[in-house]
């Protein structure tokens, strides 16, 4: 959960040391989020900026006290590729800590910002189980212009590391042509058409595949403030804005659906029923 102007994309973006001298939108957009989602009767996982729980912290309790769990994206939206062991750690640390005062709730996920878990952080998951997560949903599983990281594990699974164990969700993709793809988030949900979104979810889930779903609030606001980018960057953060709600709706009819805490739930009471006998 991050405002509009937490887009990686672009030099005219506003640095850390402007943003509280921009007008905010996550408030009102994640009002309207979380309305759609109560209309479909869905509980989601909201993985929080540190700095929109600080600038917003009723909005945390409203996402809490409406049944969906907070879990951390972070403190200031910065890339882990770009920190070194301790830096992240102690990230992780203090958004953990600033969120659970928040909203009383143990928060036991975390997601990088970008998705910014790759091969040049082999410490990735240490850090997470030291500070004290259970899961974690920084792995995407296909090429990106920032992150991404080549793996054959595509559905949830435990990660054991010398530190312990950790449950990763991976953001969905599905095979084309070869080579994966993601449909069902961010801008990927808003360039490709609804139909093929749709047909794709139902194709993985013939296969009995989970799928994840991620949107961002600024992704209902197709009037929230722009920036000045390149062609490129400003055609990844902007197009088909007017799309994304329409999209969302046609997906919260599709199935069921669980957040990430009662998933992990379900899996660790089967594991405990299956080490019982």
């Amino acid at each position: 959960m991050e405002d509009y102007f937490h887009t990686v994309e672009g030099e005219h973006v506003p640095k850390l040391a402007q943003w509280d001298a921009l007008p905010t939108r996550v408030e009102k957009n994640t009002q309207v989020l979380l309305d759609i989602l109560d209309e479909y009767k869905v509980k989601s996982t909201c993985f929080v900026l540190g700095y929109v729980a600080r600038r917003h912290p009723d909005l945390v309790r409203e996402i809490s006290r409406r049944g969906h769990e907070v879990a951390s994206h972070g403190m200031n939206h910065k890339h882990v590729y770009e920190m070194a062991p301790e830096e992240f750690a102690q990230d992780l640390e203090t958004s953990k800590k600033l969120l659970e005062d928040i909203c009383g709730n143990e928060v036991l996920g975390f997601r990088s910002p970008g998705f910014s878990y790759t091969d040049s952080s082999p410490w990735f998951f240490d850090k997470l189980i030291e500070k004290g997560y259970s899961f974690d949903s920084s792995v995407f599983p296909a090429a990106r212009f920032e992150g991404g990281i080549k793996t054959d594990q595509f559905d949830p699974h435990w990660v054991t590391t010398s530190q312990g164990r950790i449950f990763e969700f991976p953001i969905t993709v599905a095979p084309v042509f070869g080579k994966n793809i993601c449909f069902f988030g961010g801008g990927y949900l808003r360039l490709f058409p609804k139909w093929m979104i749709v047909s794709m979810a139902k194709k993985l889930q013939r296969a009995q595949r989970n799928v994840l779903y991620y949107i961002h609030p600024r992704e209902i606001d197709p009037s929230h403030p722009r920036f000045k980018m390149n062609a490129l960057n400003s055609f990844r953060s902007y197009v088909n804005l007017k799309t994304v709600e329409g999209k969302l709706r046609a997906i919260l009819k599709l199935s069921e659906f669980i957040n990430c805490r009662d998933y992990l739930q379900q899996i660790k009471l089967q594991e405990d029923k299956n080490a019982s006998g």
